[in-house]
């Protein structure tokens, strides 16, 4: 007889380690990525009707903007 495992066991088995810290590292970036291209999104993007062009642009720029915090001094 084959015992009942709870729902999503082999999937918290196998996401342990390296793969999970990967997951929360990449997380944290996006997060970081987001807080630094609100402000720049709610001052050049207004929801109306404009392309999507610009907001891609702005988290290009957020982006840049992250990486370049990380840099050494």
């Amino acid at each position: 007889m084959q015992k009942n495992k709870e729902t999503g066991w082999l999937e918290a088995k196998t996401s342990g380690g390296a793969v999970f810290e990967a997951g929360v590292r990449e997380s944290k970036r996006n997060k970081a990525i987001r807080r630094i291209a609100e402000p720049l999104a709610k001052k050049h993007w207004h929801n109306t009707g404009q392309s999507v062009t610009k907001l891609h642009r702005i988290y290009r720029i957020a982006e840049y903007l992250y990486k370049r915090l990380k840099r050494p001094k």
